[in-house]
């Protein structure tokens, strides 16, 4: 599993073009909230170099699918390297893979494929754009709190659980609230409210209404753009934090596949995340500043993670004994690395085949590619299958999805066996679908079925556990 998540740059957007003159705006949000600051200048919080926000909210609040009794531990990046450079002309993304000192996790139980939770942060230099906006850069790192407003009139009214019960400014936007969350439209309206300039106030009450649905659709769920970039467009846009505290949803984790086996070394897990230059992600932007500051420091740098539950997407012993048929695009090979790393480490019990199938933009984009050949040379994997999309070899597949139809009849043949697990790990948007539709058409032509029957058939393995999937938006 990869976290995908974006930090555009600056857009540029005519406004006017995007303002209609007849609409009706939706009903703002009001905001239920206050903040209040403390009167003494003393009691200011000192900036945590850590991310402590929401591990400042006791043990009401919960981490995504964290396991039983596990909250986010402080972790040391020990090492960093770059698989794969950045490109820009095959569109290549820089892949990084960091290595973790897990000792301060105890003795942490896993199998390859499980995944941990990375506690996020928002850029400083954008959390310093918006306090400046909101008048606080002065008030950035005095106490505060968040409590219901004297005019409260929602009963259902309350302090978010993610916002500590004694905080500042710059904690808050730091490590509590998304600041690249999709806008509502009844936040919008809220925000056009805030806004002095009769034409600022136009353009977002417009994206608010029904009749801007179009509008919406392209500027907010399309190109993005965030609570900072309509800041930069309406500059006479003065929310109040208490608006932004009581609307913007969670600073959530983001999760990551393991992608190295735990026979490997007890105290170190290894991640592996990618990188656009002109569009990095939260997470991995400030993945990105952890690894720069390791670098040119030359010792660990410390990052909060923790233990997610576990699923069926995982290698154990039950399956060292049967087949796997791998299916991954990109960075989706990550959590496969550690499949065939176990194997390796434990091959007196691996009696089964490993196919592995696998897609990047080139060669050079392709993750650990010498270390699948040798895994293939050695019988790890017996079956390497590999595309790239932007292969100049126009007689060569370039996509997974058509090594998988040119295998067909191999392929079913090794799915019907009672043993064998399909593994999918890839973009839940596009990617994952086409290669369902993919195995739909093998199965149609090996079998003989009709589509409804392929498609059952599909079904059917996933109930049984024999078509697994780790998909990512």
């Amino acid at each position: 599993m990869v976290g995908v998540d974006h930090l555009d740059s600056p857009v540029t957007v005519q406004i006017d073009a995007y303002t209609l003159t007849e609409y009706v705006p939706a009903k703002p949000l009001e905001s239920n909230l206050e903040i209040v600051f403390s009167n003494t200048e003393q009691t200011s919080i000192t900036p945590q170099p850590d991310p402590c926000g929401q591990l400042n909210c006791g043990s009401a609040l919960k981490f995504p699918f964290a396991r039983a009794d596990s909250a986010p531990v402080a972790v040391l990046i020990a090492d960093a390297k770059e698989l794969v450079a950045a490109d820009v002309s095959t569109a290549t993304k820089r892949v990084v893979e960091i290595t973790l000192d897990t000792g301060s996790l105890g003795a942490l139980d896993y199998d390859p494929g499980d995944t941990v939770g990375i506690l996020s942060s928002n850029p400083p230099q954008t959390v310093a754009l918006i306090l400046q906006r909101l008048n606080l850069s002065q008030q950035a790192d005095s106490n505060c709190y968040a409590s219901l407003a004297l005019n409260c009139a929602k009963k259902s009214a309350k302090v978010p659980a993610h916002i500590p019960a004694l905080t500042t400014p710059r904690e808050i936007l730091t490590y509590c609230v998304s600041l690249r969350s999709v806008l509502q439209k009844q936040f919008l309206s809220a925000l056009a409210s805030c806004t002095s300039d009769l034409k600022e106030r136009s353009f977002l009450a417009s994206l608010s209404s029904k009749q801007g649905s179009a509008h919406y659709q392209t500027l907010i769920l399309e190109r993005g753009l965030c609570l900072l970039d309509l800041l930069e467009l309406c500059s006479s846009c003065q929310p109040t934090l208490a608006l932004l505290v009581e609307h913007l949803p969670r600073l959530l984790p983001r999760p990551y596949s393991i992608a190295n086996s735990p026979l490997e070394g007890s105290d170190q897990l290894r991640i592996i995340y990618s990188i656009r230059a002109d569009k990095p992600g939260v997470t991995t932007s400030m993945l990105e500043t952890m690894v720069e500051q390791h670098q040119e420091q030359k010792k660990p740098v410390q990052l909060y993670i923790y233990p997610r539950v576990q699923n069926t997407f995982r290698y154990t012993d039950e399956e060292l004994e049967g087949n796997q048929i791998l299916i991954a695009v990109g960075t989706g090979l990550a959590p496969f690395l550690g499949f065939l790393a176990h194997k390796q480490l434990c091959r007196q019990l691996a009696t089964g085949q490993t196919w592995l199938y696998a897609g990047a933009k080139t060669p050079q984009a392709m993750l650990k590619h010498e270390q699948l050949l040798s895994w293939q040379k050695s019988s790890i994997i017996q079956r390497l299958r590999l595309c790239y999309s932007r292969s100049s070899m126009n007689d060569q597949p370039k996509y997974v999805q058509q090594l998988l139809e040119q295998d067909a009849e191999q392929l079913v043949e090794l799915l019907q066996q009672p043993t064998t697990v399909l593994y999918v790990c890839a973009d839940g948007a596009q990617i994952s679908k086409s290669i369902n539709e993919s195995l739909r058409c093998c199965l149609q032509q090996v079998l003989n079925l009709n589509e409804a029957e392929a498609t059952q058939q599909l079904k059917d393995f996933r109930a049984q556990g024999k078509y697994r999937e780790d998909i990512w938006l």
